[in-house]
């Protein structure tokens, strides 16, 4: 008993794929200009699933142009006091840029400038800032400095000078205290100072402009405070839920310390990713829309065109049901070849579209073929709604004599 629906279901099918083939040889044009609608819906879905699938991650690539987005620093009970390098690399799966923050005065070919000085591993400082300005190079021994712009003018500085620094310390009984690394309120230490060679100088528009940036190892050195940092910058992807997460998982891993999101620049970039989605998702069904009405026009002169041949199959003794199978089937055919031809066009655009954009190919996803085969199916089993009730109201002896 079971077997007779199957037995009966692949009869309509292989009918429906007759019918189909002969729709193809009979009424060419307009069965291609169906598969045509759906194609193209199709294809636009594909190419904007698998832009989604993987803008995400290039366009936050792109957005970390604008810097760190979370700050890991002492927690605020515990200010001024830093926190152990030690504990913060690579804490929670994430590398950041660690820094230490002290003063100084600053000088070269002009009087001596005070001037906040930053300790930072250079390779980690530049991978958080990469729309940094810097005229000459990167620092990369450890006897080389960045200079800031405005700093850099008041000093006499440019790349490849000589630039000395004298560190701002703590004599006894001044409110500061190396040991706590509040070195920014004590005197100035008549020590020797600490001779850097000028690799860059760095514009960014920002207090950068009037910082000094040293080897954080050096700058540890002459404070005292081997092994300690103020803080550490992060940039991390996902727009504002990315940021809270790593947040979240920078407190567990280190005890005793506050991560503080930079709230602007993380909402930006969520702000700039749910648009685009939107936009995608958007674009994705007023494409589909218009293929599903081309493609509803296109059957309904279809089913006019077979009056006559619906007509002699009701004759004959065809149900509702049997012609309702019938058209769902060839619509289904047609569905899934526009889908697959979809498939195929949405991997060549998604691949453009992404070199246009960020310069590199998006990938076809496999995770995107099933949503887009179900996505044309559905276009089609909606857009035969109309002209399966025309074909349903069809009468056998006025279709048979032309009326």
């Amino acid at each position: 008993m079971a077997a007779e629906p199957v037995h009966r279901r692949r009869g309509w099918l292989a009918m429906s794929a007759r019918f189909l083939t002969r729709s193809l040889r009979l009424r060419a044009s307009t069965l291609l200009f169906a598969l045509l609608a759906v194609t193209v819906g199709a294809a636009v879905a594909a190419t904007m699933l698998n832009l989604q699938a993987d803008v995400g991650a290039k366009m936050s690539r792109e957005l970390r142009r604008f810097g760190p987005n979370l700050l890991l620093t002492p927690a605020p009970d515990r200010l001024p006091a830093t926190i152990g390098q030690d504990l913060v690399r690579g804490a929670a799966g994430l590398e950041g840029s660690p820094i230490l923050i002290a003063s100084g005065e600053v000088s070269g070919d002009r009087r001596s400038q005070a001037a906040a000085v930053i300790g930072a591993e250079f390779p980690a400082l530049r991978a958080v800032n990469p729309s940094w300005s810097v005229a000459g190079a990167w620092p990369e021994g450890g006897a080389s400095c960045l200079v800031g712009t405005a700093l850099a003018a008041r000093a006499g500085l440019a790349p490849g000078a000589e630039a000395r620094l004298v560190m701002m310390a703590a004599r006894p009984g001044a409110a500061g205290d190396p040991a706590s690394g509040d070195l920014a309120s004590g005197d100035l230490a008549s020590s020797g100072a600490i001779v850097l060679r000028v690799a860059g100088v760095v514009s960014t528009g920002e207090a950068e402009d009037d910082e000094l940036f040293v080897p954080l190892a050096t700058l540890q050195a002459a404070t005292g405070l081997q092994g300690r940092v103020s803080l550490v910058a992060y940039s991390i992807d996902g727009g504002t839920r990315g940021v809270e997460r790593a947040a979240r998982a920078l407190l567990a891993a280190v005890p005793g310390s506050a991560a503080r999101p930079l709230r602007p620049i993380a909402a930006a970039q969520g702000l700039i990713l749910r648009k685009l989605d939107r936009m995608m998702v958007l674009l994705t069904a007023v494409v589909l829309i218009l293929s599903g009405l081309c493609l509803a026009t296109t059957l309904l002169a279809m089913v006019v065109e077979r009056e006559a041949e619906i007509g002699l199959m009701r004759s004959m003794g065809a149900g509702d049901g049997d012609v309702t199978r019938m058209f769902l089937g060839e619509v289904s055919l047609l569905g899934l070849l526009g889908g697959v031809l979809g498939l195929l066009l949405g991997a060549v655009g998604s691949r453009l579209v992404g070199m246009r954009l960020f310069g590199t190919a998006v990938d076809p996803r496999l995770q995107v073929v099933p949503l887009v085969l179900i996505a044309s199916l559905l276009v089609c089993w909606v857009a035969v709604l109309v002209p399966l009730r025309r074909a349903l109201a069809i009468q056998p002896a006025a279709a048979l004599r032309g009326e």
